[in-house]
């Protein structure tokens, strides 16, 4: 800041005190003063003993611009109101001084004054948040931009009024005390500190819900004169702080958060390493498209209506190995119960699908021979009873007597040798052992008479191969068995069985 004085003095003896001050350096803001050396960017300050060039400065002044008149004041009287001041033509050095003291601490505190205004208003203004400075009656004395921007007002316009005028409602509507922050201004300057609200809005956008701090202003006297207010718009889900950043980054399994049009706003860590993303790139991340292109639903969806949730299970490939996700995908409510946004939680349940399986494979799984057990046929077909298919029943001829004979470890190289043959024989067959030497094969795509003719023949060609000793052979015998959906399990089960044992019946008569 620059401050020139212009000297149009007759006296000698005033330029020379006035000019004393050129070398002192007074406490204003980075503020140099000059003399004569007038300048655009300088307040500039006419100091005269012309009566006529004063009011003609008053005239063409400039917006930074001052006028002292030395004289009589009775010289100035018609423009007596346009000058900063009349000085006495002629006054002892000592006063003279003490009056030029005066004058610049008057402008030390305008300079002052200007400075700490523009520094509020700079603050204010760069602030996200919305800030506002209320009198004792709720009149709004000055506010920044973003309030400005929120209520789509400008400051002059703001400035002196009330809360309907600002926020568009009723008087009638803000009489009412609702939704509109009355009581917590009375509530911050009685209890003379800072207060924090959680204050529903009415507007006429609609309705807002704020986090507001509140703190009483003071006078020099000490007295409340009015508040100061900062406010968070929480209304949207996507102005929710830091708070909410820590507590997403520290989640230990992936997780987003998105707005209600599912734009991404947070994403932490564990979700930017599974999908190999750049935090600079997180807002074009599209949820949707990524669990379409890279993870295969494996499950139905599972909606929870008193949580506003839904969740399914996905498998994602990492690394070539198959993944289990549950992915929840969860409603966030605002205060007025509407849908502000959701958040993405992907629960990784590769662990527990493996192990189920490892116990679903014991409890189903015959360990002898790893085919099915008879648990598994029976729940099977009991599911699947309406549906068309084939079953076989198998028995293995003369099993019991080589069994006896050559012990259980020959009988059971027997054993799973006729299983493996069934697989070859069978491969798209649902394959069972009942137990002992008795097993199943379950056929669901309709298979030709001749075809199962010729498999069952390969079958048992197989099977005998596996031992001749003695006189005695191991072969098989197949009883089936035909549904087209309409006939129980018991029955499909029951023929196949009588139609094996009579097979079974007719070969042995046959060796006798």
């Amino acid at each position: 800041m620059k401050l020139n004085f212009s000297l149009h003095l007759n006296s000698a003896e005033d330029k020379s005190v006035l000019g004393s001050f050129a070398v002192e350096k007074p406490l204003l803001w980075d503020t140099s003063i000059s003399f004569d050396q007038a300048s655009e960017d300088a307040f500039e300050v006419l100091m005269t003993d012309s009566a006529e060039e004063a009011c003609c400065s008053l005239q063409n002044k400039r917006k930074l611009s001052e006028a002292i008149f030395f004289g009589e004041s009775s010289a100035v009287e018609t423009f007596f109101d346009g000058l900063l001041n009349v000085w006495p033509l002629h006054e002892k050095a000592e006063m003279r001084r003490a009056r030029f003291q005066k004058l610049l601490k008057h402008f030390q505190s305008e300079f002052d004054a200007w400075h700490y205004k523009n520094l509020l208003k700079s603050t204010i203004d760069s602030v996200p948040d919305l800030v506002w400075f209320k009198d004792k009656i709720g009149a709004h004395m000055m506010v920044n931009q973003e309030f400005c921007n929120t209520v789509h007002k400008t400051k002059e316009d703001i400035r002196g009024r009330g809360h309907y005028y600002i926020w568009d409602i009723s008087e009638e509507e803000y009489k009412k005390g609702e939704f509109v922050c009355m009581e917590s201004e009375t509530d911050t300057m009685n209890a003379g500190k800072t207060c924090i609200f959680d204050e529903p809005l009415k507007t006429s956008e609609g309705m807002k819900q704020l986090k507001t701090y509140k703190t009483p202003l003071y006078d020099m006297f000490g007295n409340i004169e009015g508040t100061v207010g900062v406010a968070k718009d929480v209304t949207d889900f996507g102005n929710m702080g830091l708070e909410l950043s820590i507590l997403v980054e520290n989640i230990p399994f992936p997780l987003i958060l998105c707005d209600v049009n599912w734009k991404t706003l947070k994403m932490n860590d564990c979700f930017r390493k599974l999908v190999g993303i750049d935090k600079a790139k997180i807002q074009d991340f599209d949820f949707h498209l990524w669990l379409e292109r890279n993870m295969t639903q494996v499950s139905d969806d599972s909606e929870n209506l008193k949580t506003n949730s839904r969740e399914h299970e996905y498998v994602l490939q990492i690394g070539n190995k198959d993944h289990h996700f549950i992915v929840i995908e969860q409603e966030i409510i605002d205060y007025f119960q509407n849908v502000s946004g959701y958040f993405v939680i992907l629960r990784d349940v590769t662990i527990a699908r493996n192990f189920e399986t490892m116990i679903l494979n014991a409890a189903n799984t015959d360990a002898l021979t790893q085919l099915y057990n008879r648990r598994y046929f029976e729940d099977f077909m009991k599911n699947n009873a309406k549906r068309p298919m084939t079953l076989l029943y198998m028995d293995l001829d003369n099993f019991k007597e080589v069994n006896d004979k050559y012990g259980h470890r020959r009988g059971d190289e027997i054993l799973q040798n006729s299983a493996k043959f069934m697989q070859e024989c069978f491969p798209t067959g649902i394959i069972s052992r009942m137990g002992g030497d008795e097993f199943t094969v379950i056929l669901e795509k309709p298979i030709s008479e001749e075809n199962m003719a010729t498999a069952c023949e390969l079958l048992n060609q197989k099977v005998m191969s596996l031992f001749r000793s003695g006189g005695l052979h191991v072969s098989v015998s197949v009883g089936i068995s035909k549904t087209d959906g309409t006939r129980s399990y018991d029955e499909i089960l029951h023929e196949a069985d009588e139609r094996m044992y009579a097979l079974k019946k007719e070969r042995h008569a046959e060796r006798e």
